[in-house]
């Protein structure tokens, strides 16, 4: 009986994950346009870089709800995946979230974080018996599923799906499904489901196929700390060459954008990943065409991945959204329910080839329209 009301007290939890541009946050929005009227969702958002745009870019079926009595609540995660180096953030996060206990949390980890982390995080004494970890979701996108799975960090997500969804469907060639159905109803483990869905639209039941489980969630073999060598390109006046030390100092653009610094970089470079992006005051307009051709530009750049941004625009505030290979007429650009600042940023794959950040930055400069329209 203790059991079962123990169980019954339990907040359901879902994964949503897949690696970077796959959709996810796309995926939630939809999920939240699905949420019951009754019902109180809270989401947890995580971003490797530093400038946190993932909430910013969540819809309307989040954008301002922060009521008790329903709605949706969303916390953002930033600087780091929250299977290694955001955990400490990550876990007081929700720990938060659960002591208002939402009638369902969906947690969407960057397209960098090992869901097994995150999954032991779950399991920890304090947080294993306020959880019911419900399905885990995986999104993977056909036309580069052989890509995406050259990271291990993918690998470990689906080893620890289970569902997995070909995103974006109706955009993959009849081969390109044919080898994903193959290739996911072969695993082993078998996954509880394997479907194709377009533009993110996963059904709402999806997220209770997997309940009350016995036992752990599955997890995959994540060695923490593979992505997170993590060297910054400046300091605090002091340098620290010894080896093995955990380089990860600020510079002076390290802060909220204010009208004394309206513009503010913020940077983080790793051997693997690094990330380079900017906030702009909410005071500032910038040119929606100038802005969309920066933004375009930024995601040709060599070894930059992915590009997103929410932003105050002579057309209104946009939202962004780019992964590598995205040519004049790819991407994605729609309204954005953000109203607090502008956001940009990129993510660059290695070291070989770092974006002349301060050449971006005047470009970026140049979009501000002065006097800000009204």
């Amino acid at each position: 009986m203790a059991a079962s009301r123990a169980r019954k007290a339990a907040v359901p939890v879902n994964v949503i994950c897949g690696p970077l541009g796959v959709g996810k946050t796309t995926c939630i929005n939809h999920l939240l346009d699905l949420r019951p009227d009754h019902e109180r969702w809270a989401v947890l958002v995580n971003e490797y870089g530093l400038v946190g745009l993932d909430a910013a870019l969540m819809g309307a079926a989040a954008a301002g709800e922060r009521t008790s009595s329903g709605g949706v609540e969303v916390k953002e995660v930033a600087g780091g995946c929250i299977c290694c180096s955001a955990g400490v953030v990550f876990e007081v996060s929700l720990v938060s979230l659960l002591r208002r206990r939402p009638d369902r949390l969906l947690i969407e980890p960057t397209g960098l974080a090992a869901v097994s982390g995150i999954l032991d995080t779950l399991d920890r004494d304090g947080i294993r018996a306020s959880v019911d970890v419900r399905t885990v979701v995986c999104l993977i996108d056909p036309a580069n599923r052989e890509a995406a799975l050259q990271r291990e960090i993918v690998r470990d997500q689906v080893e620890a799906a289970d569902v997995l969804l070909a995103n974006r469907a109706d955009l993959a060639t009849p081969e390109q499904l044919g080898d994903f159905f193959s290739w996911a109803r072969g695993l082993f483990p078998p996954k509880r489901s394997v479907e194709g869905i377009e533009q993110g639209r996963v059904p709402l039941e999806v997220l209770d196929l997997v309940s009350g489980r016995r036992g752990k969630a599955h997890r995959g073999g994540h060695r923490h700390g593979t992505d997170h060598r993590h060297h910054q390109a400046h300091n605090h006046g002091q340098e620290d060459d010894s080896e093995g030390h955990h380089e990860h100092s600020h510079s002076r653009d390290q802060g909220e954008a204010s009208a004394s610094a309206p513009v503010v970089r913020r940077e983080h470079r790793s051997a693997s990943f690094s990330t380079l992006g900017w906030v702009c005051s909410g005071d500032l307009t910038l040119d929606g065409a100038q802005v969309s051709g920066w933004v375009r530009e930024a995601a040709r750049l060599p070894n930059v991945i992915r590009v997103k941004a929410a932003v105050r625009t002579s057309q209104g505030w946009l939202g962004y959204n780019f992964s590598a290979g995205d040519g004049e007429a790819g991407g994605e650009v729609k309204p954005s329910c953000h109203r607090r600042d502008s956001r940009l940023e990129m993510i660059v794959e290695g070291e070989g080839c770092y974006p002349d950040a301060d050449a971006l930055e005047a470009k970026l400069r140049a979009c501000v329209l002065d006097p800000a329209p009204t």
